[in-house]
């Protein structure tokens, strides 16, 4: 019924095709593509407009309880010192969802908890990539000790953990706490990026000391001096991937729960992060590239309102200065600049590692209006207090001016006029440039989403499998032909009223096997304007699509996603299929 009143509704652009690399999207030409893509030009987009900021504020008291029944008039907004003047205000308290995942009865949808306004859930990432192995075991221990006493209170959480090889899902949200150790029993420690590093590095050191102690010829100070630059470039590798996978796991846990409402806790149980958060004029020395990676990833944090809880679980062993000072000075020897008159007294440069790593977590957190643990060996006072900061804050928000829509990152405060408070926010968020809608860019989007470990949110869909009718088309020897109906549900889709009620959605579903191949893909997209009875109603139905695939006997992981092109979200579904 819905696909007869889409063909009525819709000036329908089927097949478009999506030209990205050739491991997860291939090519599929077709005949009609320039007019397709001329439609596809002439759809209405959205003009700029005010950007809306909003600012979810916890408040507390002497004793850090939360402080309840404040004003619109208690607060006031700086920005960049200016004051802004609050037009939304709301004194939210949550709610936890129901976690058992409830299947449609018809396939699978990526949105579980329902239509309440501000539900209340906690993730949890044990960071591996930047904490050194003796300190995953011990917050790994740790952690589970806290799920086994404090999570009684049956608090919805999610378990990722942070590997060398990216992000990994663990458990999604669940209040089963049995569940969730027994998830973590299964997650290995591993050597971090930085320590490999380290040994590079003191490869390096040791081999400099030895020609130190030796006779320094010409040849072996040319080897010192090797070495020195392999260790430095080295070093500045392995940085650049660590940020690049802390940036991506970030990115991809916001666009995950970025359609639930509410601020969500972000719980990171790391040993420091490989770079500052406020600076991305810094990330040009890691090349232009990371610079946007690092301003998309701020964007979706702000925009899902995540706030970061960093734990340092390398101070429950009890990590000292002193030995941080002591390793850098080593590597400092290795890479520091030699010649032949300043041989065997390389530049030593005091830096005190730890106390670096706790500045990052420190910033990170109060960047997002989050808290930082350090120094501490009560992990479960640590995630108590991330989970309680979550029942209850206040929401502010105003608009920026039309004439101040400046791209750049924006410093943030939020005062209350209450005796005996404390306000905490985060400190910033990010004004966009203007996006970046090219179909390049598209393509990366949807790439990006459906090699992601987690499903995105951005919009809702769900997925179900169709009985084949008589007049289907029989598939290749060899492959059996299914057919899919991908929906979106219409509250999640964007509708541009200036343009006449028009929207416009792009569809694609990729086979994937276990080693990641693309063995089979369909596309899809919905553009055009709605009829008027069709948007009054938008709200209970769906908008659908119907995807054929053809596929050889095996094990698959269907990929299905949908892209709003009028706002650039994403909504992904998983979907498992054995072909025999």
């Amino acid at each position: 019924m819905i696909r007869k009143m889409l063909s009525l509704a819709f000036a329908l652009v089927f097949w478009f095709p999506l030209f990205t690399d050739s491991h997860v999207l291939a090519q599929v030409p077709t005949a009609e593509t320039k007019q397709r893509e001329a439609a596809a030009a002439a759809i209405p987009k959205f003009t700029s407009r005010s950007q809306l900021v909003l600012v979810p504020v916890v408040v507390t008291g002497k004793n850090g309880e939360h402080v309840a029944g404040l004003t619109r008039e208690a607060f006031k907004i700086e920005e960049r010192g200016k004051v802004r003047e609050a037009t939304i205000f709301e004194e939210v308290k949550t709610v936890a969802p129901e976690t058992n995942r409830r299947p449609m009865p018809e396939g699978r949808s990526n949105f579980d908890f329902g239509n309440a306004k501000n539900w209340r859930m906690t993730i949890v990432v044990m960071d591996m990539l930047n904490t050194p192995v003796l300190s995953q075991t011990e917050g790994t221990r740790q952690l589970m000790r806290y799920m086994a006493k404090s999570l009684q209170r049956e608090e919805p959480t999610a378990l990722f953990g942070l590997e060398r090889s990216g992000l990994k899902q663990l458990h999604p949200f669940t209040t089963d706490t049995a569940v969730l150790i027994a998830a973590l029993k299964k997650l290995q420690g591993q050597v971090s990026l930085e320590e490999s590093n380290d040994q590079a590095a003191d490869m390096g050191a040791d081999m400099t000391d030895s020609l130190n102690q030796n006779s320094v010829s010409q040849s072996a100070q040319l080897i010192a001096d090797f070495m020195s630059d392999a260790a430095a470039t080295m070093a500045a590798y392995q940085q650049r991937e660590s940020t690049r996978k802390t940036l991506t796991a970030m990115m991809q846990i916001a666009h995950a729960y970025a359609a639930i409402p509410g601020r969500k806790t972000l719980i990171w149980a790391s040993g420091g992060f490989p770079f500052m958060i406020d600076d991305p004029q810094a990330f040009a020395r890691m090349g232009i590239d990371m610079v946007e990676q690092y301003e998309e990833t701020w964007r979706a944090l702000v925009s899902a309102d995540i706030a970061v809880y960093t734990v340092d679980i390398t101070g429950l062993r009890g990590f000292s200065g002193a030995t941080a000072n002591f390793d850098a000075s080593k590597r400092s020897a290795a890479m520091a600049p030699t010649s032949r008159a300043s041989a065997g007294r390389p530049m030593k440069i005091t830096y005190d590692k730890a106390a670096e790593k706790q500045s990052t977590l420190r910033a990170f957190s109060n960047a997002t209006g989050g808290t930082a643990c350090v120094n501490s060996n009560d992990l479960e006072k640590c995630f108590a207090h991330a989970v309680d900061d979550s029942r209850s804050y206040y929401l502010v928000g105003y608009y920026l001016p039309s004439d101040d829509q400046q791209p750049g990152w924006r410093k943030l405060k939020v005062k209350v006029n209450a005796p005996g408070t404390h306000a905490r926010a985060r400190e910033g968020f990010y004004v966009p440039p203007p996006a970046d809608d090219s179909q390049k860019a598209r393509e990366r989007q949807i790439v990006e989403a459906l090699r992601s470990p987690v499903e995105f949110t951005g919009v809702r869909m769900n997925v179900h499998e169709v009985p084949l009718g008589v007049e289907a088309r029989p598939a290749p020897a060899g492959k059996s032909r299914y057919e899919f109906t991908v929906g979106a549900m219409g509250s999640s889709v964007t509708v541009d009223r200036q343009g006449g009620n028009a929207v416009d959605l792009t569809i694609v579903a990729v086979a994937f096997t276990a080693d990641g191949k693309n063995k089979g893909q369909a596309e899809d997209r919905l553009a055009g304007k709605l009829k008027q009875e069709m948007f009054e109603k938008l709200d209970r139905i769906n908008l659908s699509a119907k995807l054929p695939l053809e596929l050889a006997p095996g094990k698959y992981d269907i990929r299905f996603a949908i892209r709003d092109n009028l706002n650039g979200e994403i909504g992904t579904v998983g979907y498992p299929l054995e072909v025999k």
